[in-house]
């Protein structure tokens, strides 16, 4: 049965929880990395003040990062 609301369907559904994400420090600053079954992360979010860091292909939100990467350089500490 069709809702016919003035409201956008976001507004009156239920919304998915968002995935799990782990803030992980790296070269450029911090990236918010969503943990793949094969051990890998998927960048989901860049946080740094360098611009470089946006412009680098390697690091841009969706990217596949391999679990053993030199890429990250340490665990990031808890918030």
């Amino acid at each position: 049965m069709p809702i016919h609301s003035i409201l956008p369907p976001e507004a009156y559904q239920e919304a998915s929880p968002p995935p799990a994400t782990v803030c992980r420090a790296c070269r450029w600053g911090f990236a918010d990395c969503q943990p793949l079954p094969g051990g890998g992360w998927r960048i989901q979010r860049i946080i740094s003040t360098d611009p470089a860091a946006y412009l680098d292909p390697e690091f841009q939100p969706g990217a596949v990062v391999p679990a053993a990467s030199p890429f990250f350089a340490r665990e990031s500490p808890p918030p």
